[in-house]
Formats: structure tokens, C-alpha cells, sequence
């Protein structure tokens, strides 16, 4: 194999293409298989082996021994992987490795149609990975090499410096580890195949750069051969000039008779000037030059894969044509810190944001630590050192949170609570109870001694944990416990009816703060079900009416020993009749948001103040105390108040990382519409501002409608939102609500209703029903004419302002989308047309504003699986499918 390889390379250095063609032919399975042992993904690897092979192309000139060929494409492959660890990106959890009860947590969103295609492929890859691991690092490789790049055992050695006999005793090794999986195994790896245009789309690339000419004396081509190269090529260039004006006529869906259509690739040409794309990143970086974070922490350029960082080079940035606007800003915080420096650090989706004392903007110091979900991220510190946890690791800073490492592989579930001291640290998570590492978190042991925690039920729920010194408590709904002894023991307190349960915890100094609320899943009645003169209900609604609250607050000064109720007297009634209570403690200062309302202690709960409305903060978001007058909360956005809560403020400056439904520009404004709210700007992005609702109706919160877009017609942006709900006999939202259709007024700055549309239902159980199912509540938004279009329940439904009532169109979807992703239908209008691209593939025309239908799917000349788009661009309408477009 080395004299065939050093053939073939010596024919390459004197202008053979096909000799280079040859040898990626040859080693393109083995590279890839190293490449994916050293990464852990396939697709990442079949990037790095054509990057591989790049940078082949570019050095083979600098090999002073063909022989060598093989040791010398492995420490390249191996460059190539190291260079991609280093500039590796947050990475988003795959599905086999997410449980299904983390699934079900997670939006919808995160997970695309051609993810859910290959989740059974991509599952048994993910097994083979994680059995692969248990194998020592030798036997692993060789296993690899052996059935994913198909290499004899003399050609692992050769590729990796070592004999056969190694190799076959290694191999041997690993086959009696891996006993009856071996076969498995065998057929996964043996199963996965390079595309079949791999090798030409590195020889294209490879076009375009120009490999180093050789070190040693070569044979020259002839000056002859290289002229009549170019020739050549400079003909087959003119020729193929002489094609580009050829396209495809568009298929019409207005055709009244059989097209007969001609496939041809017509590649789009762009008279611009390439240049290396840079990385956007929201937020801002400091940087000292050093490299920061697991991943590179400053944009850096991205240009052909062939120019992977080796040693002896430097790569040049250029000009980013691009520039980061200045907001929305928004983003979901999942934990909070205040460091003994005075450092504020929030945990996002998007990385870790610092605040410091002297400023008045997060700076995002590290892009890579974040878990890629919604789920809490809860940050301790000790002697200087930041800890936090990804879904898989636990992970330390000792830089202000610029750079994390990795300590060790944590215990799987939603992490409740990170507590640190002087002996051990302290995991406590939703599904298995409490864990406990004695080596600063490099092994975990479950630690539930004397806690009555039932692994399989995960009951009782875990609310919160948190420390006083080194003494931990970790709280459930119905009980508190203190670590004491290495056991868990139950602390005197128990929620004060039955049907209450313990909502939230919180400690400051000496004070172990404990809230506990009323729980209406331990109701013997649902509260949907409850009638007036219930006598559940009287017996609430007596308790409200004699000023009673429905909530209790107690405060430990012993370390829990005994306990002192410290409810409020003077709670208004928007306090009493709270559901949900969050505990924030910092100093002698204490506060209690319920709900959007809050009250507060300046001294360890004597005395209390009604702080009216404050931002809506739920028990289970993180929140933090910085002093007794500074204070970080709110679930949507993060909010701050410097005055012990009498006012507060939103303080997002520099989270730039809310979720865009669609960005509209209207009369020299663009508007944005995210999960929650419209926010406008009429400075190109630099500044925006909330989009109030007329008066008397509310920004809605939920629910959240994946496929509503805000539309623009007849020179109006309309949008669907929820209509604020009523109560029910216990002051909670009803399940049922209205949702309407809602437009912007002429000058740019207010919603509301649009007059003459009647409401649709909105109930809540439903939504939630339709939401584990994949289903659409309420779809695709088009109006044309006056006339209003609108997906409801999987029903087209039409309405004239004026009618009050919406009338269905007869257009139905009954098939079953076959990805399950939310997507209902595909709408677009124009005057009394309308398309319809339903879930099942299917395409659907009316000329009389739905009246009639006819199923145009039969005549299409493309079969797909799904619509991507539908939109009318004058007259034409243009049919975007996951196999092209039609129009």
C-alpha cells in the first residue's frame, strides 16, 4: 500500500487531478471513521474529512517521504479535529440522548422535520457511541477503523504507527468486551456510507486553491501540457457560457393541460466578491487574546475548509459585511449568581452574561456553556471558582466566567439546585433526588439516606434547595429536609392544610425562609369541576372574605429546629388570593412575588409593604439578591429594582437573543413579533420599544402559537393574541378564553381588536392536548379583500368584517402530518384566490374565496413530502416544497 500510495502521489505532484482522486477514494472511509471517533458525530465528521483532504491537497507538496502518506494523514486528521474542538459552537442536544420526559419538556421547535426522519437512525448511532465508550481508548480506535473504515488490521497499523499483531490483539480485546453487541456494532457502523458525491465535492473545492509546490526536487510539467490545460479549460468555459440563459420554464399551476417538464440543475449565478463569512454572535465578548470558553470566544473568519488552523499559519479576518443590530433585546434567563466580587452572572440559551458593578450592560463572556434547552442552570460559587451545570456536565470557571471546563459527566435530569461546601457538592435534580461527589464533581453517587424520595414516581416533587454554611435543605412539596449526619432528616414544619404544598425557599444570614401555598392538584375536586355552593369552595371564598390568605410564610433562625409564621396581616386582597409564591432574600430583606404582585420585609418579616404589581416572577424561575435594595426577577424578561422593590425596570441591555417569529417593515419602522409582544423600531434596529395594546387589553403571555406570523394587508399588520381570561371562584385564570384578531393603528403604535370579527374559543386543556400531539390550535393568518382567513382546529374558516360570524370554507385536513411538528397549513391569498398546501402534501386552489376547491396534487410535477411556503408575488404564485419550488 505505501509504494501505490507514493505512486499515486508522485502522479499528482506532476499535474495528475485523478491521481489525488484516487487516493481519497482510498482513504476517505478510514479518515472519516478517525474523524468521527475523535468528534462523536457523523455529519460533523464528513465535514472534517473533506476538510481533511483539503488540507491534504494543499501540504502533500511538503511530504518529503510518500512512504509516510499514511502516519501523515492521520496527524493531519487529527490537527483538523483538535482545530474543531477549539472552535466548536454550543451544541444542541441530539434526541438519543434526550429522555422522553425532557422531550415533552422541550419546544417543539428545537427539533426539525429532518431530525424527527432520521431519530431512529440517529438513535442506534448514538447507542454504538455510547458503547464504544466504555472501551479503553486503543481498543476503541481500532474498532473504529476497523468496521466503520473498513481497514485491514495492516492498514490500522500502518495509519497509526503500530504493527498488525497490536492491532489484532487490540481488536481481539474489544470483541470479547463488547461480547453479543459485537454484531450490532458490526451492522451500524458497517451500515454508514459517505454520500455519493463526496470525493467530487472535495476535488470542487479543491479547485480553488493552490497547493504548495513541492519541497524536494519533482519532475515539472511540461510547459506544453500545462498550456494546453488552460486552453482547455478556458474552452470549456466558453462553452458552458453559451447555457446559462437556458433555464426552466417555471411549472404553471394554472395550466389547463399535461406540461411536460425538463429537470435541469440551473445554478444560480451572483456577480459579488466572495468573502469568509464571519460568525454572528449576539451579545457582546471581552477578550484579552486568549482564547475563552469551550469554543472560540471572538468572531473569528470561516473560510473554505482547507484552511483549518495548522500550527504555521494565521488567519486574517476581514470586514464583516453584516453587523449585529442592536436588540430586541430579551432572553430566557435559567440561572442566576451574585459572586463575592460583585459580579452578576446570568445563565442563558445563549451563553453566560456578566454584569459588572461599574456598568450598565451585560457583556456575554462565554458563547458555549448552555445546556441548548429551557431547563435551570443553577450557578454556585466557592473560593473564587464559578461552577454550573450543562445537561450533561458540571462545569467550573476560574476567569469570571470566561473559560469552563469540563469536571465530569453529572446525573441525568432537570437540575433543581447546585449546592457547594466545604466537604462536598450537591446535585439535586427532579427525577432521581440527590446526589453527592466527594472528588469536586468528577464521580456522582445518588445521596437520598433518610429522604423519602421514590425514584420511579419522582415523588415527592422537589422544589427547591439551599444552604446556610455548610448545611444543606433541600424542600419538597410537603416536606423539608436538612442534611445532618450524612442522612436526610425531616424538619419540623409541614404545610398548614391539606390541601397546601410548599412553593418556594430561601436563606440569608441566619434566616431559612419556607413558602407554602395552595395546591389544587391536591383538591379532592378539580377546580374546573367546582360549583358555588361546594362546600370547598364556600370554605375558600369564607377564607378570602375574612381577610385570610391562601399562602403561608415561615422563618427559621436555628437551622430549621423550630419555625415562626411570618404571613403577611396586611396582605391586599391581589396578594391573598396568590397561587404561586417566589422567596428572594438578600440581607434583612425580604420579598414575595405572587404571581404579578409583591410584598416586602425590611426586617426578617415583623413588618411588611404591598408593592403592587411587579414583574411576573413564577416559583420555579431564578431570581437573585444582590442587597437589600437591589434585586434581579421576572420570567420573560429580566427586570431590576435599586430600591427594595417599589419600582422596577427592565434590564436587558446586551441580551440579544429573542426569539424572532417574523420581522415586518412598515411606513419606516420594523416591527418584530416574538413569542409574547410586538416591539418596533424606527432606527434601523438600534433601538426598539414595546408595541403597547390598546387600553383595557393585555399583553398576552401564553399560550404560544408556532405558526403565527404578524401579516400585512391592504397596507395594515395584523396578528392573532390572546384575550385576557377571567377567574375562577378561586381568583386562578379559567382554562377558557377568546383569541382575536388584532391590528396596528395608523401611526405605528397600538393594537386592537379588529371591529366586527367575532372571537375564537381558546381552552386551555385543549391546547395542551394538541401541543403533546403535535397538533395546531391555530394556524396560518391571510386577508385579502376584506376578507379574513384563519386555520382553526385544522378547519379554514373565513370571515367579512361586519358578519360576526366565521363561516368555514369546507376545506378539512384529516391526514396525519407525517412529521408531527406543529406545521398546519400553508395559506396564501390574493383577491378571491386561494392556495392551500395541507400537512398530507396535498395542494388545493379556490378562485371564489373558498366556496369551491379543486386538488391540484395529481397534476404537480414533484413528489414531496411537505410544503414549506405559499406566496403570491403579484399575480404569481410561488409553491415551496422540501423538492423544490412550483409556481
Amino acid at each position: 500500500m505505501k509504494n501505490e500510495d507514493a505512486q499515486l502521489i508522485n502522479r499528482f505532484l506532476t499535474g495528475d487531478e485523478n491521481a489525488f482522486t484516487i487516493l481519497v477514494k482510498k482513504h476517505q472511509k478510514r479518515v472519516h471513521a478517525l474523524a468521527w471517533r475523535k468528534v462523536g458525530d457523523f455529519h460533523t465528521a464528513e465535514e472534517l474529512t473533506q476538510d481533511t483532504f483539503l488540507k491534504v491537497y494543499q501540504k502533500l507538496g511538503t511530504l518529503k517521504n510518500p512512504n509516510q502518506f499514511a502516519g501523515w494523514l492521520y496527524v493531519i486528521t487529527d490537527r483538523v479535529c483538535t482545530a474543531w474542538h477549539r472552535k466548536q459552537k454550543p451544541q444542541m442536544e441530539s434526541l438519543e440522548n434526550t429522555s422522553e420526559e425532557e422531550i415533552d419538556g422541550l419546544s417543539y421547535r428545537s427539533y426539525e422535520d429532518e431530525q424527527r426522519e432520521n431519530a431512529s437512525v440517529e438513535y442506534r448511532r448514538g447507542y454504538i457511541k455510547n458503547l464504544l465508550e466504555k472501551l479503553p481508548e486503543s481498543e476503541r480506535t481500532v474498532v473504529t477503523l476497523h468496521y466503520l473504515g473498513e481497514m485491514t488490521c495492516k492498514a490500522i497499523g500502518e495509519f497509526l504507527g503500530v504493527s498488525p499483531n497490536t492491532v489484532k490483539s487490540r481488536l481481539q480485546r474489544a470483541r470479547n468486551r463488547l461480547k453479543e453487541q459485537e454484531n450490532m456494532v458490526q451492522e451500524t457502523l458497517g451500515s454508514v456510507q459517505l454520500p455519493a458525491n463526496f470525493t467530487e465535492n472535495i476535488m470542487r473545492q479543491a479547485a480553488d486553491i493552490k497547493p504548495v509546490a513541492p519541497t524536494s526536487s519533482k519532475p515539472l510539467v511540461p510547459w506544453a501540457v500545462s498550456a494546453a490545460t488552460a486552453i482547455f479549460i478556458f474552452l470549456i468555459m466558453g462553452v458552458g457560457s453559451e447555457y446559462l440563459a437556458r433555464f426552466q420554464n417555471p411549472y404553471n399551476v394554472n395550466a389547463q393541460s399535461e406540461t411536460t417538464i425538463e429537470i435541469i440543475d440551473a445554478p444560480i449565478v451572483l456577480d459579488t466578491q466572495a468573502k469568509p463569512d464571519l460568525r454572528n454572535q449576539a451579545g457582546r465578548f471581552e477578550t484579552d487574546g486568549r482564547r475563552s470558553g469551550i469554543g472560540p470566544q471572538a468572531s473569528e473568519p470561516f473560510v473554505l475548509a482547507a484552511a483549518t488552523e495548522v500550527a504555521d499559519e494565521k488567519s486574517t479576518a476581514t470586514k464583516p459585511q453584516w453587523r449585529q443590530a442592536n436588540g430586541p433585546e430579551g432572553v430566557s434567563i435559567l440561572g442566576f449568581l451574585a459572586s463575592a466580587k460583585g459580579d452578576v452572572y446570568a445563565a442563558s440559551p445563549i451563553g453566560i452574561y456578566r454584569l459588572t458593578p461599574d456598568k450598565e450592560t451585560w457583556t456575554l463572556v462565554n458563547a458555549s456553556v448552555t445546556n441548548g434547552q429551557l431547563y435551570p442552570m443553577p450557578m454556585a460559587e466557592r473560593g473564587g471558582t464559578l461552577y454550573t451545570v450543562s445537561v450533561k456536565e458540571l462545569l467550573s470557571s476560574t476567569d469570571r466566567g470566561k473559560t469552563w471546563h469540563a469536571l465530569g459527566s453529572r446525573p441525568a435530569g432537570k437540575a433543581k439546585g447546585l449546592i457547594i461546601t466545604d466537604e462536598a457538592f450537591y446535585l439535586v435534580t427532579d427525577k432521581k433526588g440527590v446526589f453527592r461527589s466527594m472528588d469536586a464533581g468528577k464521580q456522582w453517587t445518588a445521596f437520598n439516606d433518610g429522604f423519602k424520595f421514590d425514584a420511579e414516581t419522582s415523588a415527592p416533587k422537589i422544589t427547591t434547595a439551599t444552604s446556610i454554611g455548610n448545611t444543606v435543605f433541600v424542600l419538597t412539596d410537603l416536606e423539608l429536609y436538612r442534611l445532618h449526619s450524612d442522612r436526610w432528616e425531616k424538619l419540623p414544619i409541614e404545610p398548614p392544610n391539606t390541601s397546601d404544598s410548599f412553593d418556594s425557599s430561601a436563606a440569608s444570614g441566619n434566616n431559612l425562609y419556607v413558602a407554602a401555598c395552595h395546591d389544587y392538584s391536591r383538591m379532592k375536586i378539580k377546580p374546573s369541576e367546582l360549583k358555588i355552593d361546594d362546600a370547598e369552595a364556600k370554605a375558600h371564598l369564607a377564607s378570602l372574605t375574612s381577610g385570610k390568605t391562601r399562602w403561608t410564610l415561615f422563618r427559621s433562625t436555628d437551622l430549621g429546629n423550630s419555625w415562626v409564621e411570618i404571613t403577611p396581616q396586611n396582605a391586599p386582597f391581589s396578594m391573598r388570593q396568590a397561587i404561586d409564591i417566589k422567596l428572594i432574600a438578600a440581607g434583612e430583606t425580604l420579598l414575595v412575588a405572587g404571581g404579578r404582585y409583591g410584598m416586602r420585609s425590611r426586617d426578617d418579616g415583623q413588618t411588611w409593604t404591598d408593592l403592587g404589581e411587579i414583574p411576573y416572577t413564577p416559583s420555579y424561575t431564578p431570581a437573585a439578591g444582590i442587597n437589600h435594595n437591589t434585586f434581579y426577577a421576572g420570567k420573560y424578561e429580566v427586570y431590576r429594582t435599586t430600591n427594595g422593590g417599589e419600582s422596577w425596570h427592565p434590564f436587558m441591555r446586551g441580551m440579544i437573543g429573542t426569539q424572532m417569529r417574523n420581522l415586518v417593515a412598515f411606513k419606516n419602522a420594523l416591527y418584530v413579533h416574538n413569542d409574547w409582544k410586538i416591539v418596533k423600531s424606527t432606527d434601523t434596529g438600534e433601538t426598539w420599544t414595546p408595541v403597547n395594546f390598546r387600553a383595557g387589553w393585555n399583553s398576552p403571555r401564553d399560550p404560544d402559537f408556532p405558526i403565527q406570523r404578524l401579516v400585512v394587508a391592504d397596507d395594515i399588520p395584523y396578528g392573532v393574541f390572546l384575550e385576557k381570561g377571567k377567574r375562577d371562584i378561586f381568583g386562578a385564570p379559567t382554562r377558557k378564553s377568546k383569541l382575536r384578531i388584532f391590528q396596528l393603528s395608523a401611526d405605528g403604535n397600538t393594537l386592537s381588536p379588529v371591529r366586527g370579527l367575532p372571537a375564537f374559543e381558546y381552552d386551555l386543556e385543549l391546547d395542551s392536548k394538541d401541543l403533546l400531539a403535535g397538533e395546531v390550535t391555530l394556524g396560518a393568518l391571510a386577508v385579502s379583500d376584506k376578507t379574513f382567513y384563519i386555520e382553526y382546529r385544522r378547519e379554514l374558516f373565513k370571515c367579512k368584517p361586519g358578519t360576526w360570524k366565521w363561516q368555514s370554507t369546507g376545506l378539512i385536513d384529516a391526514g396525519k402530518h407525517p412529521h408531527n411538528s406543529r406545521k398546519g397549513f400553508q395559506l396564501a391569498v390574493s383577491g378571491k384566490t386561494i392556495y392551500v398546501g395541507m400537512r398530507d402534501g396535498k395542494l388545493f386552489q379556490s378562485f371564489d374565496e373558498g366556496t369551491n376547491w379543486k386538488d391540484l396534487t395529481p397534476n404537480l410535477p414533484l413528489q414531496f413530502k411537505r410544503f414549506k411556503e405559499i406566496t403570491f408575488v403579484g399575480s404569481t404564485v410561488y409553491v415551496s416544497t422540501n423538492k423544490g419550488v412550483l409556481t
